[in-house]
């Protein structure tokens, strides 16, 4: 064991994530969990209509260009609950298959295999179905997107109207509204999280010890004033809270991470991938959030809302 002077402190491997990844991570799933445990998704059964008109049951054909036309279904929202044991009364449906004109192919079907790909809101296929096809899911999607800040608006595309099925675009395809690919679209509401990279440190106890003082801010996105401020409101509500973290390092090595390459839901991650789960078993330091504060809600366009909060944390890390 070297003398403490000789190494560096605060981190045991230098490919380990450090306080500032932690952070996002943590947040993110905090709020992403936290909202649905409220009961923020919407059941879609077969037949599910749009307010306006439109299926919302039904998938569209993607082009995709790294599969054939045919394999990539989608719905008309990303971002699919996987998660279970919600404190909400009704419980977010769990998919077990998907209808291809009519027929039921379960979850697991070895004769014609499809994988799901929960982020993305897709349906993938291993062999190729007429574009033509009625495809047709019950499942349950989240209405508010949590995602890091990082790559928008630069990498992401802001797609408004996502809820309007009865948009004769959502049918066509290759073009229209939803032809921007899923993995770079971002459906509204959203809840952009970004770890400031400044911090301060001070003096935990006598003898050792220090407080990591990082600030997070949330970019809060929305197509009305009222979702906007609502959201905004939810997320100050949190101050003056204490939080436990989870150790994102020992999630990945566990293998109880939610999600594989392809987006599908891990073996292990039910429950032992849920944010209660994460934290009760792979705990990693106390986080004190205060000093929230949040600023006024600025209209963009007619339809494009976007407002801030800020908080502060507190967390022993050296």
């Amino acid at each position: 064991m070297p003398e403490a002077y000789k190494s560096l402190r605060g981190f045991a491997n230098s490919q380990d994530a450090t306080l500032s990844n932690i952070l996002l991570e943590n947040f993110i799933t905090f709020y992403d969990w936290g909202l649905v445990d409220k009961g923020d998704f919407y059941n879609i059964d077969i037949p599910e209509s749009g307010l306006y008109g439109g299926n919302k049951h039904k998938l569209r054909p993607v082009q995709d260009p790294n599969y054939n036309d045919g394999q990539v279904w989608e719905g008309y929202r990303g971002n699919w609950v996987w998660e279970t044991g919600v404190a909400n009364v009704e419980q977010p449906i769990r998919i077990s298959g998907v209808f291809v004109e009519n027929t039921f192919r379960a979850t697991g079907n070895v004769q014609a295999p499809y994988h799901i790909n929960y982020p993305e809101g897709r349906v993938i296929f291993d062999t190729a179905i007429s574009t033509t096809s009625t495809v047709q899911l019950e499942y349950a999607h989240k209405r508010v997107n949590v995602i890091p800040a990082e790559g928008v608006p630069w990498f992401r595309q802001i797609q408004q109207r996502s809820f309007r099925v009865d948009d004769s675009t959502f049918t066509q395809f290759g073009s229209g509204n939803w032809a921007q690919l899923g993995q770079t679209r971002v459906q509204l509401p959203a809840i952009a999280v970004d770890v400031i990279s400044s911090k301060s440190f001070d003096g935990f106890q006598l003898g050792g010890g220090q407080n990591v003082n990082s600030d997070i801010l949330f970019y809060v996105i929305a197509e009305n004033h009222w979702e906007c401020n609502n959201l905004i409101d939810q997320i100050g509500f949190q101050n003056d809270r204490t939080i436990w973290l989870f150790d994102t390092n020992e999630v990945a090595i566990s293998g109880v991470y939610p999600f594989n390459y392809r987006g599908e839901v891990n073996a292990n991650a039910l429950p032992s991938g849920l944010y209660p789960q994460l934290v009760d078993n792979h705990r990693y330091r106390r986080c004190f959030i205060n000093n929230t504060r949040a600023d006024g809600v600025t209209q963009l366009s007619p339809d494009l809302y976007i407002g801030t909060v800020r908080c502060s944390t507190e967390v022993k890390a050296i």
